[in-house]
Formats: structure tokens, sequence, C-alpha cells
């Protein structure tokens, strides 16, 4: 009960970055804000490595070097990075509803390579993870389709940020197994993410600046940079959480609860974000078919 507590606190702060996130690209790019939140959310978890894992700092296992690697570059290169462009380009309840795909990826990558079992109820709740998403986005990939070829582009970043994070998922329960510090292996990656980050968040600060035009009074800038921080914070909250929830519990079980936070964004988005978003009937039908397969993947997990 501890990891499926901890999956839901990291549904939550996940769910809650991308509306902070959606709110500070009004004046902000999406790539420095990557950069900013993601250092806000290594700041806080290593203030929580010097607190309650100062033990663990010089203890790294060799063999546990690479899988930290590779999880810093593909959680924040190719998930973070991704997650914020999407929800630039489409919004953040159709790129959250996308990025939910982490499920099945991650249920494909534990079973493919470190021998998680799949239950035909897992297969059946994937298959209603994908209707969900087609179901309650078809329309609008069609019509970006013959429109708008950029709105394509942010579907296509939202589902590669969750298959990113589906595999990061397995990476990060890889590496916990061999390093049993998740606040280490969170805090690691996060360095990692922000040295592979910063020389193409320069690079495109160089070419377009960081804030938009007719946003870049002091009083917008730091308004927004506020967001992006916040925004941080509650994802850096949402991962440590899921590192500690795949260390007590199977990917396949993690996953899909994690995969759920569509629901809270969609919630939070017609709150805080109507005049930015418009969350129709459509949507929200796919949605809750979606996570209807999430809940089938977690009982199937369980049998």
């Amino acid at each position: 009960m501890v990891a499926i507590g901890l999956s839901i606190l990291a549904a939550f702060g996940f769910a809650t970055s991308a509306i902070l996130a959606r709110q500070g690209m009004q004046s902000v790019f999406p790539l420095p804000g990557v950069l900013v939140s993601l250092f806000v959310s290594f700041v806080l978890s290593s203030a929580m490595v010097l607190a309650f894992a100062f033990d663990d700092i010089g203890n790294i296992p060799q063999e546990a070097v690479f899988w930290i690697l590779g999880l810093g570059v593909i959680t924040f290169l190719g998930g973070r990075t991704q997650n914020f462009l999407a929800a630039n380009l489409i919004g953040a309840s159709r790129s959250s509803l996308f990025i939910a795909s982490q499920a099945p990826f991650a249920a494909v990558f534990a079973v493919a390579f470190t021998g998680e079992t799949i239950h035909p109820l897992v297969a059946l709740g994937t298959a209603g993870v994908v209707g969900g998403l087609l179901f309650s986005t078809g329309e609008s990939i069609m019509a970006g389709w013959r429109t708008d070829k950029v709105f394509i582009l942010g579907y296509l970043m939202a589902l590669a940020a969750g298959a990113s994070y589906g595999a990061t998922n397995v990476m990060a329960k890889q590496v916990i197994e061999i390093y049993d510090s998740p606040l280490m292996v969170t805090a690691f990656s996060m360095l990692i993410g922000l040295f592979v980050l910063a020389p193409l968040v320069g690079a495109s600060a160089a070419r377009t600046g960081v804030l938009r035009a007719g946003h870049r009074s002091l009083g917008q800038t730091l308004h927004s940079l506020r967001f992006v921080a916040m925004a941080g914070l509650a994802s850096g909250i949402a991962v440590n959480a899921l590192y500690f929830a795949v260390q007590k519990a199977d990917v396949v079980v993690i996953s899909p609860i994690v995969a759920s936070s569509p629901l809270v964004t969609l919630l939070l988005a017609h709150i805080f974000l109507a005049r930015l978003e418009t969350v129709t009937r459509k949507l929200v039908a796919g949605t809750l078919m979606a996570v209807l397969g999430v809940v089938l993947v977690v009982v199937g997990s369980q049998l």
C-alpha cells in the first residue's frame, strides 16, 4: 500500500507540474522553462539527500553510474523537455493524455527487458489506454494534419515523452536494485539532466531569447518564472515519490497509477486554465476511457 500511495502522490505531482508549467510558458520559452524547473527539482532533491541520505553520497557502485547517466538523459531530455514542448504546442490537458501512454510502454519494456510478467487484463487495459487516446484526440489530430502540422508535432512529442517516461520507470527500477538509494539516484540523474540540457538551452536562448515578445517586463518575468519554479518543485516531489515507489513494487503496477495523472490535469486545467485550454466532453470521455484502462492494468498486474 505504501507503493500505491507514493504512486498516487507522483501522479498528483506530475499533473500539478504540467498545469504550472503551462501557465509559466505564457511568457517563458519552453526550453529555458525546462532548465529552470529542473534546477529547482535538483535543489529540492539535493536538500533531501543532505538531510536523509548523506552517507550514500560516496557509495555509488560503478555499475550504477551507467544506468544513472542514461536515466538522466532519457528522463529530462527525452521526457521533461518533450513534455514541456508538447504542452506549449497543444496544451497541458491534451499532452498529458498522450504522456499517459507511459503505462503500456513501461509494461512492454518491463516484460521485454526485466522479466516481469503481464496478465491478460494488463493487455486489455493497455488497449483501453490506446483507445482513449484515439477517441479523445482523433478528430484534433486529423484537423491538425489538414491545417497545421505543428499541432501533429505536439502530439508526437507528447507520445515520445510517454515512451521516455515508460523506459525510465524501468531503468529506475534497475538502478535502484543495484544502488538502493532513491534519493541519490534522483539527485544524480537530475544533475546529469542539467549538464545535458544547459548547452541546448543556451543555444536556444541565444537564438530566440528566454522571454516571449510582449512579456518582457520585470513583473511578468518574475510571475512566469515563479510558475515554472513551482512546476519544478511539484515535479521534483513526483520523481522522488516515483523512485521510492518502484523500489517497493513492480513497474507494471506503479506506472499505470502514475499514468492516471491526466484526470488531475483535466480538473486543474478546467479550474485554472479555462482561458487557455478548452476541456471538451469528448476529451473527458477519452481520458476516463484511458484511466479505466489504467485501472485494468493495475488489477491485472496483481493477479
